[in-house]
Protein backbone atom coordinates (compact mmCIF):
# COMPACT_ATOMS: atom_id res chain seq x y z
CA UNK A 1 0.00 0.00 0.00
CA UNK A 2 1.51 3.39 -0.96
CA UNK A 3 1.17 6.08 1.46
CA UNK A 4 -1.58 8.13 -0.25
CA UNK A 5 -4.05 5.42 -0.17
CA UNK A 6 -3.72 3.95 3.10
CA UNK A 7 -7.27 1.90 3.09
CA UNK A 8 -7.25 1.74 6.95
CA UNK A 9 -6.90 5.74 7.82
CA UNK A 10 -9.28 6.63 4.37
CA UNK A 11 -12.11 3.77 6.14
CA UNK A 12 -11.30 5.78 9.90
CA UNK A 13 -12.15 8.93 8.00
CA UNK A 14 -15.10 7.26 6.11
CA UNK A 15 -16.48 6.27 9.44
CA UNK A 16 -15.51 9.71 11.41
CA UNK A 17 -17.30 11.36 8.54
CA UNK A 18 -20.37 9.11 8.85
CA UNK A 19 -20.46 9.27 12.35
CA UNK A 20 -20.66 12.70 13.21
CA UNK A 21 -23.43 13.37 10.79
CA UNK A 22 -26.48 14.10 12.30
CA UNK A 23 -28.19 15.91 9.04
CA UNK A 24 -28.16 14.92 5.22
CA UNK A 25 -28.57 16.84 2.42
CA UNK A 26 -30.34 15.09 -0.43
CA UNK A 27 -31.59 15.33 -4.07
CA UNK A 28 -33.63 13.43 -6.23
CA UNK A 29 -34.69 13.99 -10.01
CA UNK A 30 -38.34 15.80 -9.35
CA UNK A 31 -40.97 16.51 -11.78
CA UNK A 32 -39.35 19.71 -13.56
CA UNK A 33 -35.77 20.09 -15.57
CA UNK A 34 -34.06 21.12 -11.95
CA UNK A 35 -33.78 18.30 -9.45
CA UNK A 36 -35.45 18.23 -5.98
CA UNK A 37 -33.24 19.04 -3.05
CA UNK A 38 -33.91 19.11 0.97
CA UNK A 39 -32.03 18.22 4.12
CA UNK A 40 -33.14 16.19 7.49
CA UNK A 41 -32.09 14.68 10.38
CA UNK A 42 -30.57 11.29 10.01
CA UNK A 43 -29.32 8.14 12.24
CA UNK A 44 -27.47 5.33 11.02
CA UNK A 45 -28.39 1.41 11.84
CA UNK A 46 -26.49 -1.44 11.24
CA UNK A 47 -25.06 0.46 8.10
CA UNK A 48 -27.73 1.88 6.63
CA UNK A 49 -28.84 5.44 6.96
CA UNK A 50 -32.48 6.53 8.30
CA UNK A 51 -34.43 9.39 7.78
CA UNK A 52 -37.77 10.33 8.59
CA UNK A 53 -39.01 13.30 6.25
CA UNK A 54 -42.62 14.57 4.94
CA UNK A 55 -44.09 13.95 1.79
CA UNK A 56 -45.21 17.22 1.86
CA UNK A 57 -41.57 18.52 1.05
CA UNK A 58 -41.14 18.28 -2.90
CA UNK A 59 -37.55 16.66 -2.62
CA UNK A 60 -39.38 13.85 -0.27
CA UNK A 61 -42.28 13.24 -3.39
CA UNK A 62 -39.37 12.89 -5.63
CA UNK A 63 -37.59 10.39 -3.90
CA UNK A 64 -40.35 8.43 -2.79
CA UNK A 65 -41.29 8.45 -7.03
CA UNK A 66 -37.88 7.65 -7.74
CA UNK A 67 -37.19 5.07 -5.05
CA UNK A 68 -33.88 6.89 -4.91
CA UNK A 69 -31.20 9.75 -4.31
CA UNK A 70 -28.55 11.41 -3.88
CA UNK A 71 -27.42 12.01 -0.37
CA UNK A 72 -24.41 14.30 0.98
CA UNK A 73 -23.10 14.79 4.33
CA UNK A 74 -20.25 17.50 4.76
CA UNK A 75 -18.08 18.86 7.61
CA UNK A 76 -19.23 21.52 9.49
CA UNK A 77 -17.99 24.74 8.33
CA UNK A 78 -16.81 25.59 11.41
CA UNK A 79 -14.57 22.60 11.72
CA UNK A 80 -13.39 22.72 8.01
CA UNK A 81 -9.27 23.89 8.15
CA UNK A 82 -10.33 24.85 4.31
CA UNK A 83 -13.71 26.13 3.50
CA UNK A 84 -12.69 25.53 0.10
CA UNK A 85 -12.15 22.26 0.77
CA UNK A 86 -14.66 20.71 3.13
CA UNK A 87 -14.79 17.11 3.79
CA UNK A 88 -17.74 15.34 2.39
CA UNK A 89 -18.71 12.03 0.96
CA UNK A 90 -21.43 12.38 -1.61
CA UNK A 91 -23.40 8.78 -2.46
CA UNK A 92 -26.41 7.76 -4.55
CA UNK A 93 -28.26 5.46 -2.20
CA UNK A 94 -32.12 3.23 -2.92
CA UNK A 95 -34.76 4.30 -0.78
CA UNK A 96 -37.03 1.75 1.35
CA UNK A 97 -40.02 2.82 2.97
CA UNK A 98 -40.49 1.17 6.60
CA UNK A 99 -43.84 -0.17 7.43
CA UNK A 100 -45.42 2.15 10.31
CA UNK A 101 -46.23 -1.26 11.68
CA UNK A 102 -43.13 -2.63 11.73
CA UNK A 103 -41.17 -3.70 14.50
CA UNK A 104 -38.10 -1.44 12.62
CA UNK A 105 -40.61 1.35 12.25
CA UNK A 106 -40.64 1.30 16.53
CA UNK A 107 -37.16 0.89 16.97
CA UNK A 108 -35.69 3.39 14.55
CA UNK A 109 -38.06 6.19 15.69
CA UNK A 110 -37.15 5.15 18.89
CA UNK A 111 -33.56 5.88 17.91
CA UNK A 112 -34.21 9.26 16.87
CA UNK A 113 -35.83 10.17 19.76
CA UNK A 114 -32.75 9.12 21.41
CA UNK A 115 -30.22 11.21 19.00
CA UNK A 116 -32.24 13.89 17.89
CA UNK A 117 -34.97 14.53 21.29
CA UNK A 118 -38.32 14.68 21.61
CA UNK A 119 -39.65 16.11 18.63
CA UNK A 120 -39.76 12.84 17.53
CA UNK A 121 -42.56 12.21 19.60
CA UNK A 122 -44.46 14.54 18.67
CA UNK A 123 -43.83 13.69 14.74
CA UNK A 124 -44.50 10.09 14.93
CA UNK A 125 -47.11 9.46 14.16
CA UNK A 126 -48.07 12.18 11.61
CA UNK A 127 -48.90 10.47 8.36
CA UNK A 128 -47.03 12.70 6.47
CA UNK A 129 -44.18 11.16 7.35
CA UNK A 130 -42.15 8.61 6.08
CA UNK A 131 -39.44 6.62 7.90
CA UNK A 132 -36.96 5.91 4.41
CA UNK A 133 -33.92 3.61 4.26
CA UNK A 134 -31.03 5.39 2.40
CA UNK A 135 -29.30 2.16 1.82
CA UNK A 136 -25.68 3.40 -0.34
CA UNK A 137 -24.72 2.09 -3.67
CA UNK A 138 -21.57 4.02 -3.86
CA UNK A 139 -20.24 7.75 -4.39
CA UNK A 140 -17.26 9.94 -3.37
CA UNK A 141 -15.24 10.84 -0.49
CA UNK A 142 -13.31 14.06 -0.63
CA UNK A 143 -10.25 14.48 1.74
CA UNK A 144 -9.22 17.87 0.15
CA UNK A 145 -7.63 18.81 -2.35
CA UNK A 146 -6.30 16.10 -4.95
CA UNK A 147 -7.82 13.79 -2.34
CA UNK A 148 -11.12 12.27 -3.50
CA UNK A 149 -11.88 8.49 -3.02
CA UNK A 150 -14.25 6.01 -4.88
CA UNK A 151 -16.68 4.65 -2.54
CA UNK A 152 -18.42 1.11 -3.58
CA UNK A 153 -21.94 -0.82 -2.14
CA UNK A 154 -23.73 -0.59 0.54
CA UNK A 155 -20.70 -0.55 3.06
CA UNK A 156 -19.10 2.93 0.95
CA UNK A 157 -15.95 0.55 1.06
CA UNK A 158 -12.95 2.80 -0.24
CA UNK A 159 -12.01 1.49 -3.35
CA UNK A 160 -9.81 3.82 -5.35
CA UNK A 161 -8.18 7.21 -5.37
CA UNK A 162 -9.66 9.59 -7.91
CA UNK A 163 -6.59 10.80 -9.88
CA UNK A 164 -8.80 12.68 -12.50
CA UNK A 165 -12.42 14.01 -13.17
Amino acid sequence: MTEEFDSAALSAERDRLLGAARTVLMAAVGEGDMPEMGVTPVIRHQGDFYIYPSHLSAHVRAMLAARRAAVLIIEDEGEAQNIWARKRIKFDSEIIEIERQSDEFNLICDEFASAHGPTMGLIRDFSDFHLLRLRPRGGVMVLGFARAYRLEGAALEVTAHLRSS
